[in-house]
């Protein structure tokens, strides 16, 4: 409740001032105050103002925050027509029909109906106002948005680039000593070598396989979740239960790097891994609209618990926000026994 309270209370403290600004509005323009204060009609007007800024401007800017409506025409097309009719349709009901619950507002010469379309009709101009307004002021925010999401982006590009420098002081140096443990350890044991050659190749994919665009090949991903799940598996002699399935044409398909791998690795370190009947599940759809689903879910370790800050599923969540912005959804399911993710993109 205290979390939807937080998010939501700009919303109804809005609405309900509106109410309020309608009321009070009409206490003055229904009432003898009117013709008591030489205001008055200034102060109806200011009300209708008011009231028309709050359904259209805030209402309509709001609505336009919520999906990209520079590509989606028509729903952008759809979203002004509706509002330019919600503010006249809003004076419309109130002045004919709620406001006569709190004020006697009738005129006895006309209907309500009557009333209503002469509100409605007069009150459209002061619509298109409102709603240009509230266009101006949207196109203004999704500017400084941009600005903002481009400088934290470059932010972030160099400060990637800062830490791989710092990464890649030899790369050469360790996989030539890489190599070397490799060919000491090949023939006193397999097993010891073979986990040396994944080790290697992990490290390979970690520093030297993204394109210019900073994404990697989905299948190169899932072969570093591979090695991944294998390096463990030979640490605890194939005594861990995991299960991984891909689906789909993952040939040509690119993806942001170690995004994946943030998760499996996340269900190791926290998740039981030993127990068959509730193996950590790992899927991976690509459809034919390549588009992307992934899920993995895990039960949770009952030992004691190993402190996380959950500052890499943050950096993940950011990441994709930069380079997926409007293009994925990340469902993070956190209850007493189970941990699931979710991750859909729209194209990959």
């Amino acid at each position: 409740m205290n979390r939807w309270w937080k998010k939501y209370w700009w919303h109804c403290a809005l609405w309900t001032s509106l109410v309020v600004a309608q009321l009070v509005q009409d206490y003055v323009a229904y009432s003898s105050l009117i013709n008591d204060i030489g205001w008055g009609q200034e102060f109806f007007w200011i009300g209708i103002v008011v009231s028309g800024g709050i359904v259209s401007v805030y209402g309509y800017g709001y609505i336009l925050s919520l999906f990209n409506w520079r590509k989606h025409v028509f729903p952008f097309i759809g979203v002004t027509l509706a509002f330019i009719f919600v503010f006249p349709l809003w004076q419309g009901i109130w002045r004919s029909y709620l406001s006569n619950l709190f004020f006697d507002n009738s005129i006895p010469s006309i209907s309500q109906l009557t009333h209503f379309s002469f509100i409605f009709f007069t009150s459209i101009t002061r619509g298109w106002a409102f709603v240009g307004l509230g266009f101006v002021i949207a196109f203004y925010n999704d500017y400084l948005n941009s600005q903002r999401q481009k400088q934290l982006f470059e932010k972030t590009a160099l400060s990637a680039e800062l830490d791989s420098l710092k990464n890649q002081i030899n790369p050469h140096f360790l996989y030539n000593t890489l190599s070397y443990l490799y060919a000491q350890a090949r023939p006193l044991s397999p097993q010891l070598s073979e986990s040396i050659l994944i080790l290697s190749d992990m490290m390979r994919y970690s520093l030297h396989q993204t394109d210019e665009q900073g994404l990697v090949s989905l299948e190169k991903e899932i072969e570093h979740i591979n090695n991944y799940i294998q390096i463990h598996q030979l640490r605890f002699d194939n005594k861990l239960a995991v299960n991984f399935s891909s689906e789909g044409n993952l040939a040509h398909k690119r993806i942001l790097p170690l995004v994946l791998i943030s998760f499996v690795e996340n269900a190791f370190k926290h998740g039981k891994t030993g127990d068959p009947n509730h193996p950590i599940t790992i899927e991976l759809r690509v459809g034919n609209d390549s588009s992307l689903w992934f899920n993995i879910k895990n039960r949770k370790s009952e030992g004691p618990k190993e402190h996380s800050s959950g500052i890499g599923l943050q950096n993940v969540r950011r990441r994709l926000e930069l380079v997926y912005p409007n293009q994925h959804q990340l469902h993070i399911s956190n209850t007493n026994a189970l941990f699931e993710v979710s991750l859909s993109i729209k194209k990959v």
